[in-house]
């Protein structure tokens, strides 16, 4: 089956059945690690749209990207409740790539959406982001680090805003301490020989402040690969800093099962629980 080429403004599209690719970085200077990074989209029918858009981003400890479990089956989904999806192929570590690369793919990222929601029929500002795992810490990097542009080193400076509208953190890693860091997610974030004040820098939990967008917050107590406690201690944070939080803290469910767990787990179903939260702060917001 033959691909449609569509030039359109800030970059080359293609087009396959219902979905888009974008380049995320065509029509700057791009380099060769920066060519991997792009957007899939998913836009709702006209008669079903909410005019909300979610950047979805996958995790896989910042190495790899799960992104067919995490990023387009939950686009999918999303699209099909009315919610336009923008599935995120950022620069993760296995190509050599370490902080801000993957923050500054995910800001770019908010950037187009915003700058084209007319275009698409969206919100400009109904533009959220959900991640999973280390895609969970990506997002809230930016929910937290929005008023800085780490695109400025690259020549950009974006006329619309970077802070996220909401954030979903799935089962996210959250700390850069060592008693319950995600260590493999630490390493390809910050590179072998990060320094200390790099660790506290995305810590997270540290850096909570009261003009973060409102955040849903899921883990499950029996997650193998990511300490509950990195919700729990960012919980805590948001709380004490008046951030509207969601947070379902789950038995059973383990970690990197995306949008559905196992069907006995009381983490199943958790996606409706999700929709429930965004219907209000998110559906009825004018």
């Amino acid at each position: 089956m033959k691909k449609t080429i569509l030039f359109l403004w800030l970059g080359l599209w293609s087009v396959t059945g219902s979905t888009q690719t974008l380049k995320i970085w065509e029509g700057t200077s791009m380099t060769r690690k920066q060519k991997r990074s792009e957007l899939t989209v998913y836009l709702p029918e006209n008669d079903k749209n909410t005019g909300i858009s979610v950047i979805v981003c996958p995790g896989g400890s910042y190495c790899y990207l799960g992104i067919h479990r995490e990023g387009h089956r939950v686009a999918r989904w999303l699209q099909s409740r009315g919610i336009a999806a923008f599935v995120l192929r950022y620069r993760v570590g296995m190509y050599g790539n370490h902080h801000p690369a993957m923050i500054q793919d995910l800001q770019r990222a908010i950037q187009l959406v915003r700058k084209k929601s007319a275009l698409w029929g969206l919100d400009t500002n109904k533009v959220g982001a959900m991640g999973f795992s280390a895609g969970g810490h990506l997002v809230g990097t930016a929910g937290i680090y929005y008023r800085e542009n780490f695109m400025q080193s690259l020549g950009i400076r974006p006329e619309v805003s970077l802070r996220p509208d909401f954030m979903a953190m799935i089962y996210p890693v959250v700390s850069m301490e060592d008693s319950i860091v995600h260590r493999k997610s630490r390493r390809n974030l910050l590179g072998p020989k990060y320094k200390p004040e790099s660790a506290a820098r995305m810590s997270l939990e540290q850096h909570v402040h009261p003009d973060m967008p409102p955040v849903f917050l899921l883990h499950c107590q029996d997650d193998r690969t990511v300490k509950v406690e990195n919700s729990r201690v960012l919980d805590r944070k948001l709380k004490q800093q008046g951030v509207k939080c969601k947070v379902c803290i789950y038995k059973k469910g383990n970690h990197g099962f995306g949008l559905y767990p196992g069907e006995h787990t009381d983490s199943h179903g958790w996606c409706e629980r999700f929709e429930e939260w965004l219907q209000k702060v998110v559906f009825s917001k004018k």
